[in-house]
């Protein structure tokens, strides 16, 4: 049996209010073990997510915004679930507006 690895010791997450975290080191797919004030969660990478790509921590409806070191980043562009990689195919950026 594999035993679960702690998601933040593989991402930076810096602020209660992000909904992504972005990884600090190519992450394999699995499942990792999010450990927050609340009840611990799993979080599922279905797909490889490369060094410095961002992962939503929670699912992100359509429409609402993205929360990167506690400030807007984007909007999801389509329903995110939680382990996905977010990027431009699936958020649209504010950064820069």
């Amino acid at each position: 049996m594999q035993r679960r690895r702690e998601l933040t010791d593989y991402v930076i997450i810096l602020s209660d209010k992000d909904n992504v975290a972005t990884a600090l080191v190519d992450l394999p797919v699995g499942d990792y073990l999010l450990t927050s004030e609340q009840t611990p969660s799993v979080v599922v990478v279905p797909e490889e997510i490369k060094a410095g790509f961002k992962l939503a921590i929670s699912d992100i409806p359509e429409g609402q915004p993205v929360y990167k070191y506690g400030y807007v980043i984007g909007l999801a562009r389509t329903d995110i679930k939680m382990g996905q990689c977010v990027h431009v195919h699936n958020m649209a950026s504010l950064v820069g507006r």
